[in-house]
């Protein structure tokens, strides 16, 4: 017995499911729980990042929690295999997608873990290089200029240490690296990527997709209707290739939103961080066919 991480998102207002509120950082614990392995009467989660993705906070203000637990069996409970819920907890971790999603799949233990289970499909040391295939497929790879690759539906990819790289394709496939120059691409409908360090690359494709970024000129990119793309950071880029996107950017930085004009012609708004009434860190979206720019809602 030890603890795990449990990755989980919900409203700007830290409010879920229900009515509960979260904490920013500190203990939490459910008021009415019940260890059956069924939903409700706990709080709930994807263990390792691990589950289905599309059960999180899809908003595009979500707060990203990471959540550590005892993972006692008297705690911490798998309902199926999209999530888990547990009796309380400690969160480590609230605020953007792109360092908490780092912090599950890139984490010591997460390494650690994915060596003893996945065998040929993990590796350590610097230049390692990890790739697995299949649904349900995860790779890991930790050390300076290590890679990680995996494909097929609800795959996971994560590397850490300057350099790495992380790439996985498939629906709701995850794709996460930390390290200065790191880069994450992530490929399907409601897929992720997410990259922390400077310099870093987050990129991912498919409707619904998300890509973000943390660290001095880093940049973040997605494409597919109704995607985002959040940089922070000074000096950073966020690009949305598809229609109804939101796009945030650090100070000093800029980001790209596409959107149809009157002609019904795709057409790109760029908004200059400083210019314009447009400021950091702050989601905005093309408020019509004219192309101006707006926080969005």
């Amino acid at each position: 017995m030890g603890t795990a991480l449990i990755l989980r998102s919900c409203k700007a207002d830290m409010s879920s499911h229900g009515g509960f509120v979260w904490p920013k950082s500190g203990p939490v614990e459910a008021p009415d729980w019940n260890p059956e392995p069924v939903c409700g009467r706990g709080l709930h989660g994807l263990l390792w990042g691990e589950g289905n993705w599309g059960l999180l906070c899809s908003d595009f203000d979500a707060q990203w929690l990471v959540v550590e637990v005892d993972d006692a069996p008297e705690n911490l409970v798998k309902i199926d295999d999209q999530k888990v819920k547990f009796h309380r907890g400690n969160v480590v971790y609230a605020g953007e997608m792109s360092l908490a999603v780092t912090k599950v799949l890139c984490s010591g233990e997460a390494f650690q873990r994915a060596i003893r289970e996945a065998g040929d499909n993990s590796s350590s040391g610097h230049s390692s290089t990890a790739a697995s295939s299949g649904d349900y497929s995860k790779a890991a790879s930790s050390g300076d200029c290590s890679k990680a690759a995996s494909s097929g539906d609800y795959s996971t990819a994560a590397s850490s240490g300057d350099c790495s790289k992380a790439a996985s394709s498939g629906d709701y496939s995850k794709a996460a690296s930390s390290g200065d120059y790191s880069t994450a691409a992530s490929s399907g409908h409601s897929s992720t990527a997410a990259s922390s360090g400077d310099c870093s690359k987050a990129a991912s494709s498919g409707h619904s997709s998300k890509a973000a970024s943390s660290g001095d000129s880093s940049k973040a990119a997605s494409s597919g209707d109704s995607s985002t793309a959040a940089a922070r950071g000074e000096k950073t880029i966020a690009m949305v290739a598809g229609i109804g996107g939101k796009a945030m950017a650090g100070k000093n930085g800029c980001f790209a939103l596409a959107y149809l004009n009157k002609k019904d012609v795709p057409r790109i708004a760029v908004g200059y961080v400083g210019q314009k009434g447009i400021k950091a860190d702050t989601w905005y979206e093309v408020a019509n066919s004219t192309g101006k720019l707006r926080a969005a809602k």
